[in-house]
């Protein structure tokens, strides 16, 4: 994973990709040595480019990470706070949150590896009304998903 510099805050579009067939939501799998538990989930999506609206942000950053064109993004869900540290390393995010229904074929049911600008990337279903005993990140994101 390249190194990314956290010495600013940076603005975010995710996207809370979401199977019309139950209550699973598309979420990435990362990994944090430094944590406990060490693993967590995040949204899909990624940075907002200099003069990107956050909608467009989350579509190419889907499309990058996914490999798919959303059609039906509506307007964001809400926007999210995110102060962490990952890695021994400080950050700070403005999250814009959107979701979509996705059709569950996108991802196999146990998950599987795409591809983030090179880097491989494992990306599962994650259960909204039972969900595992791992964080979903950002804070917040699981409660604007099931109130939007």
């Amino acid at each position: 994973m390249p190194h990314v510099d956290r010495s600013y805050i940076r603005v975010k579009s995710m996207v809370a990709l979401l199977n019309p067939a139950n209550d699973h939501v598309a979420v990435a799998l990362f990994d944090d040595p430094t944590k406990s538990p060490r693993h967590f989930h995040r949204l899909v999506g990624g940075s907002v480019l200099l003069g990107e609206k956050a909608a467009d942000a989350a579509r190419r950053e889907v499309r990058e990470e996914i490999g798919i064109d959303l059609l039906d993004l509506g307007a964001a869900l809400g926007v999210l706070e995110n102060v962490f540290d990952y890695r021994g390393e400080a950050g700070h995010e403005v999250v814009f949150v959107f979701a979509a229904c996705v059709d569950e074929s996108i991802i196999p049911g146990h998950g599987g590896w795409f591809s983030d600008n090179g880097d491989r990337m494992w990306v599962e279903w994650r259960s909204l009304t039972s969900p595992p005993p791992i964080p979903l990140y950002p804070d917040g994101a699981a409660d604007l998903v099931v109130r939007g």
